[in-house]
């Protein structure tokens, strides 16, 4: 058995986890997609930073280098050389604040360093040594071997004034960094300071020797020292890192933090998810800042549009996914109902083809056999590997018996027309092993969807085996309605018994009655006048003989009167059509038209169907004999039945002349017949059984009919 196909459909909470699931996956890619973004654009610009400090830084060890170059101690205007540099530079370079030249005062020079300093710084100058941090002024210290004090500022400004003269070397804040300049001979940075008025900065220096040879600040060979003054934010500021959501931290060597700036743009959103760090030392070996980049992650960090739009499109792929789902499923579930379809047909026609008892041949347009099925094998005597394939010709061998012309072959008129060819009667099928067999059928052509001719059907059974299934039937058929017919015939046999039986005692009780009577009044005197005994024995033996015969007649009365029946529910109407079955001969031969006007219901009573066919058969006999006078357009019985309350209504009516009045009175007594050859039983019989089912039969004229005989029964049910 073919087992049924089954499509599974997922439910639609399992697509709504497969959207969930592929819209998490999205958010997950798209978060690695833009945190990737973020990551590059936090390196591309931490990159740009780093590298425009580095330049930066570049430039102001090259515009030290190039100071230190423009001073030449041999010459004495050296200072006012410097001055104007420095105010080129400074000019060019926005992150110099100022240049400062810090100059070696010895005892020795003191007098002419006042001298000078005074003519800028006013009258009131002195050598300084002021705590920068604390911003606290002390009076001039005692004298010292050596000082550095600051005796150019270019460009000189008014809130510079006072910083003529500070001596860097012996200050606990610059010190190490300024005697690390001195004894290494190269540029250092100094930790970075408060200007006084505001911002931070940090000196790059470096020290002037003669024969630029590295000696100790007391050596005379040690001239001075030469910075530049960087201004943290001025630096910062030329690199425009306003535009980018940055934290930039500069530290210095020892750790301490050069510079913190924070862009406000970073810290925009409430929510953060994150922080991203860079850390490197910046390549300057005389600036050696480390840089340190951070960016807090916001949510406006992240573009929502594109995510909105995966979402949308994944949630639009899943969509689209299970419409194109549903259509497959459907275009699957259509292709498996087809066939299923086809399978079915294909096994209904092979069952059928199967079971038919015709013989099926198919064949294709080219003549060959393409399908057999068993019962063609078997009239043909041929297994089917020997007929697929062949030509029809070789297998198909037909003939016409008793033909006196050439008859085309009805297969290749069917395939030449197009259409149903049946075979000629005598057709003659000549088997395999040379058996003629008298055959029936037709060729019907088969047709191509575009409607073109494809093949033909031959379809054929063979008529020996039904002629002989329908004698043996027509015979069984025979045999039941002769077992009927004498059935009837012992039960009017019976009947008519009955009625002599009944009409004979009747006649002979009288006479029998006169002579007992006669025989006892003549026994009664001869006894008075004492007569001879043999005359009294043999009066006295007929009496008691005629009382014996009325005994015998008496019991064979109620012999026959008590018969016994097969009472059963039956149905008026189907005993009616039993009736018209046996007494179809006699119609057709009397010429007579029979009319039904019987319930639409059953009309159900308890009798016995035979003797109520017999009741009905007699009805028709007289009916037919009446109408043999009528001429043959006007001979008709019509024959009605009917429920009406309890009772079971039948009627039969002739188209005769009717009941005269004179047999009216008569028509149901025994031995009363209007027939030159009847006995006069028949409805006598009729009524006999009729009133012993408690039912009633009588006869009337109808006004331009003719005579009408009604049954009225008891309803059964």
């Amino acid at each position: 058995m073919k087992t049924p196909h089954r499509v599974y459909t997922p439910p639609t909470g399992a697509i709504i986890v497969i959207w969930l699931l592929l819209s998490v996956g999205g958010a997950l890619i798209w978060w690695n997609a833009a945190l990737t973004a973020i990551h590059a654009d936090f390196n591309r610009d931490v990159l740009g930073v780093y590298s425009q400090l580095s330049r930066k830084l570049d430039q102001n060890e090259a515009v030290l280098s190039a100071l230190v170059a423009q001073s030449d101690n041999a010459q004495p205007g050296r200072q006012e050389m410097m001055r104007r540099f420095a105010r080129r530079m400074v000019e060019h370079y926005p992150q110099l604040y100022t240049i400062e030249y810090f100059e070696k005062v010895t005892p020795g020079n003191r007098g002419r360093y006042h001298d000078l300093i005074r003519h800028r710084a006013g009258a009131g100058f002195f050598l300084r040594n002021n705590d920068v941090p604390e911003r606290k002024q002390s009076l001039e210290p005692p004298a010292r071997s050596v000082y550095l004090a600051v005796s150019v500022i270019e460009p000189d400004l008014p809130k510079a004034a006072m910083v003529y003269g500070y001596d860097v070397l012996h200050d606990p804040y610059f010190a190490d960094d300024v005697k690390r300049a001195v004894s290494s001979g190269k540029m250092t940075a100094s930790l970075p300071f408060e200007l006084f008025e505001g911002g931070r900065v940090f000196l790059l220096m470096r020290a002037l020797y003669l024969n630029d040879k590295v000696v100790a600040a007391e050596s005379p060979a040690f001239q001075g020292i030469v910075a530049v003054v960087v201004h943290f934010d001025l630096m910062l500021r030329e690199l425009h890192l306003e535009r980018l959501p940055l934290d930039i931290s500069l530290a210095s060597r020892n750790g301490h933090t050069a510079l913190l700036s924070t862009n406000d743009n970073a810290h925009g959103d409430w929510l953060s998810l994150g922080r991203l760090t860079w850390q490197k030392t910046l390549p300057s070996q005389s600036q050696p800042f480390e840089l340190r980049v951070e960016r807090e992650l916001q949510i406006g960090d992240f573009q929502l549009l594109p995510l909105a739009a995966l979402e949308a499109l994944l949630a639009l792929s899943c969509l689209l996914g299970w419409k194109i789902f549903l259509q497959r499923r459907a275009l699957e579930e259509a292709r498996y109902m087809a066939d299923e379809s086809l399978y079915l047909q294909r096994e209904r026609a092979a069952v059928t083809l199967n079971a038919i008892y015709d013989g099926v041949v198919s064949l294709s347009i080219d003549e060959s056999v393409e399908l057999v099925n068993p019962m063609a094998q078997q009239l043909l005597e041929r297994s089917e590997l020997e007929l697929v394939g062949r030509h029809y010709r070789s297998v198909l061998l037909l003939s016409n018996e008793l033909a006196d012309s050439l008859i085309e072959d009805p297969v290749s008129i069917c395939l030449r027309t197009g259409a149903l060819v049946e075979l000629p009667e005598h057709t003659i099928l000549t088997t395999a092993a040379g058996n003629a067999r008298l055959v029936e059928g037709a060729v019907a052509p088969l047709f191509a969807l575009n409607g073109e001719l494809s093949g033909a059907v031959c379809a054929f059974r063979d008529l020996g085996p039904v002629r002989m299934r329908a004698r043996q039937a027509l015979e069984a058929s025979e045999k039941r309605v002769k077992e009927h017919l004498e059935k009837l015939s012992h039960v009017a046999r019976l009947h008519t018994m009955g009625e002599m039986a009944s009409g004979i005692a009747h006649e002979l009780n009288q006479p029998l009655s006169a002579i007992t009577s006669y025989c006892q009044a003549s026994l009664s005197l001869l006894q008075e006048s004492e007569a001879d005994p043999e005359i009294l024995r043999a009066l006295g033996a007929a009496v008691a003989q005629a009382g014996r015969a009325a005994e015998i007649i008496k019991r064979l009365r109620v012999f026959v009167s008590k018969r016994q029946s097969e009472t059963r529910l039956i149905d008026l109407n189907q005993v009616i059509d039993n009736s018209l079955f046996l007494a179809e001969h006699d119609l057709r031969e009397g010429g007579v038209e029979v009319k039904q006007k019987l319930s639409p219901r059953p009309v159900a009573v308890l009798a016995d169907s035979i003797q109520m066919e017999q009741v009905i058969l007699n009805l028709l006999g007289n009916a037919i004999d009446a109408l043999r006078d009528e001429p043959v357009g006007r001979r008709s019985i019509e024959i009605l039945s009917r429920l009406d309350g309890g009772r079971a209504v039948l009627e039969i009516r002739d188209s005769g002349r009717g009941i005269s009045p004179q047999v009216r009175d008569v028509l149901f007594h025994p031995f009363f017949s209007t027939k030159s050859q009847g006995m006069g039983l028949g409805l006598s019989i009729c009524q006999t059984i009729v009133e012993q089912y408690r039912g009633s039969i009588s006869a009337e004229n109808i006004a331009g009919s003719g005579a009408a005989f009604r049954i009225v029964l008891p309803a059964a049910g």
